[in-house]
């Protein structure tokens, strides 16, 4: 290997150790541009977060030396981790190795495994190497090198300062596997889920805000934050604590919002109602085209909770919708007050009468009426209600 550069340090001093955080840094002038829409950042968001690695910031910049070494710069002030996504090609406006480079006060060095992975793959391809490819075997000094088992772009991951940076080509389907092998090496496992996420409705989302700082700033000794996400028709909470702090947490929260909870695992009413009322098997059911059990007279969704549940049998895999022995009738009416389904002003009030077996339960919800996504909203509250009423029943009901 050779040394080709080494540039002032931007960073002359030592970085100090950082709690498990990352900054995710997208380059390319076509995302500026809008000409492609940034999928690497978000599915790298989703890959740190499944590892147990919180995103605290994500930048995307233009394909220039010193944009880029400034972001990594910044990104190195936040985070324990710096991802770098894009500019590692063979051309001239790939620059991010030298940026990177720049960033951190190393030099540039050529790596003789990378230059032959490259004469490989594109030998194999029967695709002429050009001397412009070289640059492809030129890193950060002390570089760790993340093969790339779909492209002629290698990453690399350098530590400096107890904190690392990574580099990712941006084609998808090549730096996604060498992100993951890239936290591998670090040391970062798969966090396991621990359903520490509710998705409830009915309640604005700054009123849930407040139940949950409240709860939380009520728990002596805590250091848990949460974080909120309107996602109409709900209000997502996820609860970021300890291992420690999360059973008693977690009770606080349920309290918070009782009676406003749709599910713990992210999903919506119709989805979880979906898996209710679907099983294998022969469908048995008494409803009306469907096989379900469940029959509906709808005055509120204009008929689009029939169409959802139109939709659920026959399953191509076998799997049938069905209820069971017992029937399931729903009365859902809506009153429009000041607006109307096409007028959109004032607000909606809803009520759902579900009818299980010999036992009827009612349900009531006021809702903005937003726009046309308020028959989804209300869709998405009938399901709720047979699912309350199912609930109360099996006797599982909070």
């Amino acid at each position: 290997m050779s040394e080709l550069l080494r540039p002032e340090p931007l960073l002359p001093e030592p970085l100090t150790p950082a709690p498990r955080n990352a900054c995710v840094i997208t380059v390319g002038d076509e995302l500026l541009r809008g000409e492609i829409t940034d999928t690497n950042g978000t599915e790298a968001s989703r890959t740190l977060t499944a590892y147990g690695i919180s995103t605290h910031s994500r930048y995307t910049v233009a394909d220039d030396e010193k944009a880029i070494s400034d972001a990594v710069a910044h990104g190195l002030g936040q985070a324990w981790l710096v991802i770098v996504i894009g500019g590692l090609g063979p051309t001239s406006d790939d620059v991010t190795r030298f940026a990177v480079a720049q960033a951190l006060g190393l030099g540039i060095e050529e790596r003789q495994e990378a230059w032959d992975a490259v004469c490989r793959r594109l030998e194999g391809l029967r695709i002429e190497v050009h001397p412009d490819n070289r640059r492809q075997a030129q890193f950060p000094s002390g570089s760790v090198l993340l093969p790339n088992a779909n492209g002629t772009a290698w990453g690399a991951r350098v530590t400096v300062g107890g904190r690392h940076v990574v580099l990712l080509p941006g084609p998808p389907k090549e730096c996604l596997p060498m992100l993951t092998a890239a936290l591998d090496g670090l040391g970062a496992t798969p966090a396991t889920a621990t359903g520490l996420r509710w998705r409830s409705m009915g309640l604005p989302e700054p009123e849930v805000a407040a139940r949950i700082d409240a709860a939380l700033s009520a728990a002596p000794g805590a250091r848990a934050t949460a974080g909120y996400c309107w996602r109409y028709p709900y209000v997502d909470v996820t609860l970021h604590a300890t291992e420690r702090e999360t059973g008693a947490l977690a009770a606080l929260i349920d309290d918070a919002l009782a009676g406003h909870v749709v599910s713990r695992d992210g999903r919506s009413a119709r989805d979880h109602l979906a898996d209710t009322i679907t099983s294998t098997g022969p469908g048995t059911g008494t409803g009306t085209g469907t096989g379900t059990g469940l029959t509906i007279e709808d005055g509120l969704t204009h008929g689009r909770f029939q169409q959802w549940l139109d939709g659920l049998a026959p399953k191509a895999d076998g799997r049938v919708a069905r209820v069971g022995r017992v029937g399931i009738a729903v009365v859902a009416t809506g009153t429009w007050h000041t607006g109307s389904p096409t007028d959109h002003r004032g607000f909606v009030a809803m009520r759902c009468r579900v009818t299980v077996g010999e036992a009827t339960h009612t349900y009531t919800l006021d809702e903005p009426n937003l726009g046309p996504e308020v028959l989804d909203g209300a869709t998405e509250f009938v399901a709720w209600s047979v699912l309350r009423a199912l609930d109360a029943e099996s006797g599982t009901e909070e």
